[in-house]
């Protein structure tokens, strides 16, 4: 049997805020044909109850819930196991299982590192600059 993924992220008022994790979310279904979706704890839908209630429906049997966190905090470490036995209860023939939130791995910090140190700011009169922090001879452009 495949296990589906399940995006978890935190969700806001703003709509646009949703946009790069549908962008993961469309790289990921481009990537492989595993069922993927993506869910919010709140502002925004699907909610996490949804989303697994749309898998039941296709009938998927194993979900592994991926927590969109930098880092871990109450909504990963309390609320989210809390949605978890809720769902388990309400589809006990799912296998539903969540990983670590993945600010918590090494590859993701490794990549906001090397962003970081080499990000394309704006300035406040608004002309880009490239500021890299590691380099001896910071340049703009």
């Amino acid at each position: 049997m495949t296990t589906s993924t399940l995006l978890f992220a935190h969700g806001s008022r703003d709509p646009q805020w949703r946009l790069p994790f549908e962008a993961i979310l469309n790289k990921m279904q481009a990537l492989s044909a595993v069922p993927v979706k993506l869910a919010f704890l709140e502002c925004m839908t699907p909610s996490l109850e949804q989303a697994l209630d749309e898998f039941v429906a296709q009938g998927v049997t194993q979900v592994c819930v991926v927590p969109v966190f930098l880092a871990v905090g109450s909504h990963v470490r309390k609320d989210l196991p809390l949605l978890l036995d809720a769902a388990r209860k309400k589809h006990p023939q799912l296998e539903l299982w969540a990983s670590a939130a993945i600010g918590e791995q090494d590859v993701i910090q490794d990549t906001i590192a090397h962003f970081a140190l080499n990000a394309r700011c704006l300035s406040v009169s608004g002309r880009e600059k490239w500021v890299t922090i590691h380099d001896d001879s910071p340049h703009t452009s």
